[in-house]
């Protein structure tokens, strides 16, 4: 069952499984950085919030995924939804993800519509 957290953007599981996403604006570019695992059971939070930004009309969306140990086919549909969302003149970059995170994003092809840095 799922219960929400006090903070926006935030989605904790009975079993303890926490998503969380905070923004940051320098002037006209947003930087999300998630923390937790983007699953079956998240993913609905993470497009939620990265939507709400991309209706801010941001001139470049960074997705800081340092702190993401964990995404599941869910999770990669989600970032596909997020790019689509976005218009084509606005980057979409993945920052900072863990080795096992950017080999997937590598393997499904999703690398060549999303930057990395």
């Amino acid at each position: 069952m799922l219960r929400p957290l006090a903070a926006e953007g935030t989605l904790a599981l009975e079993q303890g499984t926490v998503l969380t996403i905070d923004e940051r604006w320098d002037a006209d570019v947003v930087t999300a950085t998630i923390c937790g695992e983007i699953d079956i059971m998240t993913v609905s939070v993470l497009c939620e919030r990265l939507g709400h930004l991309a209706r801010k009309n941001p001139r470049r969306l960074v997705i800081d995924l340092a702190a993401v140990s964990f995404i599941d086919s869910a999770g990669l549909g989600g970032f596909v939804r997020i790019r689509k969302a976005m218009p084509p003149s606005c980057p979409v970059v993945v920052r900072s993800p863990q080795r096992r995170v950017r080999q997937l994003f590598k393997i499904t092809g999703l690398d060549s519509v999303i930057a990395f840095e």
